[in-house]
């Protein structure tokens, strides 16, 4: 189903989301549709230059094929957040998939028609470079973060995770998506034997609880700290230095 952008005010990610903010000084009716599209866990997401999609529900995967020829989660969107960027510049070369890492993810697409395009205001453009630019930052972070040991990797993780659900207040309690161990392991440069030992360090810890599909959050305080390295022994009142990349 078809709506137009400014219809979207019983969505709860308004505050968030950065397809609206991009959007936002379009003129009203110019050629601009949102339509929101919804899949199942591991499904394919088609890209295209004249389209912006946003994340409304769920989590999205971006994979990339490595040297190797191998296929690896390079990046997760969560709800609010712009992806496919790359279909409009010149970096398609990059062969960068995208797919629903949660089953009832749903997506929102905006197209753009030519007339909407050529009036593209400022603001508009800043916020595509702002977009880009943060990747960009992202993706070195993100080789920082596989260099170092397998704890820090998953509290970073899990950090990340609260921040997209919470925005920078990571609140205990909060029960994180249930993402794929592989899709979890992949990005994060572990084996997925790994990723389930280093959560049952976790749970015998106190800061998470329960199941992968329902993971719980219960010391946010203790990931935080073991995220920025400060802590490599399970027991944050011992800590210890752990190397990074």
């Amino acid at each position: 189903m078809l709506r137009d952008l400014f219809s979207c005010g019983a969505c709860g990610n308004q505050a968030d989301c950065a397809l609206l903010d991009a959007g936002a000084e379009f003129p009203h009716k110019s050629g601009l549709q949102i339509r929101q599209e919804e899949f199942r866990a591991g499904a394919p997401i088609a890209i295209d230059g004249d389209c912006l999609l946003a994340v409304k529900s769920g989590v999205v995967k971006s994979v990339c094929r490595d040297a190797h020829g191998h296929n690896r989660v390079v990046a997760f969107s969560f709800p609010g957040d712009l992806f496919g960027l790359e279909a409009m510049t010149d970096a398609a070369h990059a062969e960068l998939l995208h797919g629903a890492s949660v089953s009832m993810t749903t997506v929102c697409r905006m197209r753009l028609s030519p007339d909407a395009a050529r009036r593209a205001s400022p603001h508009f453009c800043a916020r595509l470079s702002a977009e880009l630019a943060a990747r960009i930052r992202d993706n070195f972070q993100h080789r920082q973060i596989v260099a170092a040991a397998a704890p820090v990797r998953m509290a970073h993780w899990l950090m990340q995770c609260l921040r997209a659900m919470q925005g920078q207040s990571a609140a205990q309690g909060a029960i994180l998506p249930g993402m794929a161990r592989a899709d979890i392991a992949s990005y994060l440069h572990l084996r997925v034997e790994t990723v389930s030992r280093v959560l049952s360090e976790f749970r015998k810890n106190g800061w998470v609880r329960g199941p992968l599909h329902r993971l719980e959050v219960r010391d946010a305080e203790a990931l935080a700290l073991l995220a920025r390295g400060m802590g490599g022994h399970p027991d944050p009142a011992r800590p210890q230095q752990v190397m990074h990349g």
